[in-house]
């Protein structure tokens, strides 16, 4: 009998651990989109230097083949060959590109639900001061605006291309003027060497700047508003009240055009692409970035930016960007530019240089 009782109490305990375990394991809260795939230093460096060449043939030249990313991209020949650049480019030769694998960008798997078809698989840690092993994959996002309305929108895009054109040529501007003064070091890769850290930075702190000028709102606030301008890019750039989901939405925003101007301007050049993290949370919300082929993030409400992950997620201090190592010639705009992209002045608001919260409309006419 005492058996039968055992047993029973066994199977109880048994369930009551399961359905610990699922609640638990239940994400509730969001975090940045991690798959990650181990990777040494001298693994990482191993590949990047690695042969492109089989029976004579140069299949970088001729394919712009890359080993670091035929590894990355397929778990079956990270299997079958491991951190071989040998046997790697040979069976790209033989089998990959019969088979038209990718091996010329960082790009793998099917996509998520909320993301484009593709997805960059970039080293996770290798420019931090600590140097972890670590790979990530950042998804191309297609990200949301927040529920900005038409005229909203344009005038919150009028202000982030230029603000983005700006932060393009200062950065390169003094990146170039560096480059004269130091001895140039030659780079063995083919892809245009952009600064693109430096204009992360440079744009989180144009972002905090414009949130300075305005009012971060409280939950109570939000819950208070009849407005939804508070999330959006809008709502930083013109209404002057925000959360740090505007905050992460007007950044990304920059980023967007950020990325649009290199890609004209630097053809083949690593693109920027950030995820929304922690969307739609009460949590701190800030950008994962795919920066210079690295994980980067940018945390418009610090003002701080860097390589590898957010300080909430790990980063360490000595990793931190801020702004103002980049801003000091010309200053951070944190008033909104005289004209739209159609030479137009764009509209006035009068109660700018006053103050915006008293009772004033957060969503103006024009």
């Amino acid at each position: 009998m005492s058996n039968v009782w055992v047993k029973k109490v066994l199977k109880v305990g048994i369930c009551f651990i399961m359905i610990l375990s699922i609640f638990f394991s239940y994400p509730v809260k969001g975090f940045a989109y991690n798959d990650a795939v181990k990777l040494s230093e001298d693994t990482y460096n191993t590949l990047l230097k690695g042969t492109t060449v089989y029976n004579g043939v140069d299949y970088g030249a001729k394919y712009g083949y890359n080993p670091l990313y035929y590894f990355l991209n397929y778990n079956d020949l990270r299997m079958a060959y491991g951190a071989d650049p040998a046997k790697l480019v040979e069976h790209y030769a033989i089998f990959g590109i019969k088979e038209k694998r990718v091996a010329n960008a960082p790009i793998t798997r099917g996509a998520q639900a909320w993301s484009s078809s593709n997805e960059y698989i970039v080293p996770s840690n290798q420019l931090t001061k600590e140097k972890k092993d670590g790979m990530v994959v950042i998804p191309d996002q297609i990200h949301n605006n927040g529920g900005m309305n038409r005229r909203q929108e344009t005038e919150a895009r009028s202000i982030a291309r230029q603000l983005a054109t700006n932060i393009y040529n200062q950065v390169m501007t003094v990146n170039s003027n560096s480059k004269k003064s130091s001895s140039k070091k030659k780079s063995t890769s083919t892809q245009p060497q952009i600064p693109e850290i430096e204009m992360v930075a440079y744009a989180t702190g144009i972002v905090q700047a414009y949130c300075n000028a305005g009012r971060e709102l409280t939950q109570d606030e939000v819950k208070k508003s009849g407005s939804k301008v508070y999330r959006t890019a809008y709502g930083v750039f013109c209404a002057h009240e925000f959360t740090s989901a505007g905050a992460t939405r007007a950044l990304g925003l920059i980023l967007d055009y950020l990325n649009d101007t290199i890609q004209q301007k630097n053809p083949g050049a690593a693109p920027i692409k950030w995820v929304h993290v922690n969307a739609n949370t009460w949590n701190q919300q800030y950008c994962q970035i795919a920066c210079n082929n690295h994980e980067a993030y940018a945390d418009a409400i610090y003002g701080i930016a860097g390589y590898g992950k957010h300080p909430l997620e790990g980063g360490v201090d000595q990793d931190i960007q801020k702004y103002v190592d980049y801003a000091t010639l010309t200053g951070i705009m944190n008033t909104r530019p005289a004209y739209g992209d159609n030479g137009q002045a764009v509209t006035y608001d009068p109660t700018y240089n006053d103050n915006p919260m008293s009772n004033v409309s957060n969503d103006y006419k024009p």
